[in-house]
């Protein structure tokens, strides 16, 4: 029995099969990860290549998750992830599940006595959302799927070595979201499902690059080409720690961090390709109407689902229309799409 202390609605495939069936924009042949800047904390849009759009974690208690969504024309949700219950990681998703009433919720399923997780509870339950609980499940998401690494069976352990875990893929390509479990817990996921570890081509930094958090361990089982730290400028732990860089650098990994770059992207093709973007610190994302700048990037229509995201990132760019999406000068862009 979960938190929520209420029977299991629906059954797990028809869960499955809402994701697969759902499509909010138009297909596309990637699928993108959005590792947003929230400082420190975590928050990680998942846009599939049949539309779903799916949020692990939201940050910290600010609007800034939610402004995100809606600057890269996100206009539903499928699934919000809260990986566990601590601030930096679900303080911004009861804004979020407010505006959006995602058709589905999953958490760890554990008490949390605080402030923050009773709204978002009270939000969940006021969306209407229904509950997923977080055991070894594989969601689709059309010809992308998530596959749930379940949190440990141990209330021994820390509220961090309770993290849900997430697989993300599309064909060959796979990437891996731990939350902020640490040694024990990926100790636990070795011993008791090792079936839904294995190598990926990017990986999102345990506990922030916390000393405690990725091992070598994790290392060679993940294996990955490209490492993203979620963590915030000149924060009072000391992320990332110097033994995670060493590890990530003897992996041979490219790293890349929020605190330096900004929000970072990640589009990946089913072949496994994937391509990193970046914003650097200073990008609009900071300012009060934008969206992440990604400075390596020219835009086109093609680079966009729909009108609606394609308008979104042209007004967050400012005037001078720097892309030439709007070709005619009437300030409406990319009137081809959906």
């Amino acid at each position: 029995m979960t938190v929520w202390q209420q029977p299991f609605v629906k059954s797990v495939l028809w869960a499955a099969a809402l994701l697969i069936l759902a499509s909010c924009n138009a297909p596309t042949d990637r699928l993108e990860l959005h590792f947003i800047d929230v400082g420190q904390g975590d928050a990680v849009l998942i846009r599939s290549p049949s539309g779903q759009n799916v949020l692990y974690d939201g940050g910290r208690a600010t609007d800034e998750v939610l402004g995100y969504l809606e600057s890269v024309g996100v206009t539903s949700l499928e699934l919000v992830i809260a990986s566990h219950a601590d601030a930096d990681h679900i303080g911004g998703l009861e804004a979020v599940v407010r505006r959006y009433r995602p058709r589905l919720f999953l958490d760890n399923g554990l008490p949390h006595d605080t402030q923050t997780y009773r709204g978002l509870l009270g939000a969940v339950r006021d969306a209407g959302s229904q509950l997923v609980q977080p055991t070894a499940r594989r969601i689709g998401l059309g010809e992308a799927s998530l596959q749930v690494i379940p949190p440990p069976s141990d209330p021994g352990l820390s509220s961090n070595d309770h993290s849900v875990g997430l697989i993300v893929s599309y064909g060959e390509f796979r990437a891996a979201l731990t939350g902020d479990a640490e040694t024990p817990e990926f100790g636990w996921w070795l011993a008791n499902v090792p079936e839904l570890l294995g190598p990926v081509q990017v990986y999102k930094a345990a506990h922030h690059g916390s000393p405690n958090g990725d091992s070598a361990e994790s290392m060679s089982t993940f294996d990955p080409e490209t490492v993203i730290i979620s963590v915030g400028q000149d924060n009072a732990y000391g992320h990332p720690s110097a033994e995670a860089l060493a590890l990530y650098k003897d992996a041979g990994a490219t790293v890349y961090r929020t605190d330096e770059s900004g929000t970072v992207r990640v589009l990946a093709a089913a072949s496994g390709a994937h391509e990193v973007e970046s914003a650097s610190p200073t990008a609009p994302h900071d300012l009060e109407s934008g969206r992440p700048a990604f400075g390596n990037a020219d835009r086109d229509c093609s680079d966009f689902r729909t009108r609606a995201e394609a308008q979104a990132f042209f007004e967050a760019a400012g005037a001078g229309d720097p892309n030439r999406l709007d070709g005619d000068g009437d300030g409406a862009v990319c009137t081809s799409l959906p």
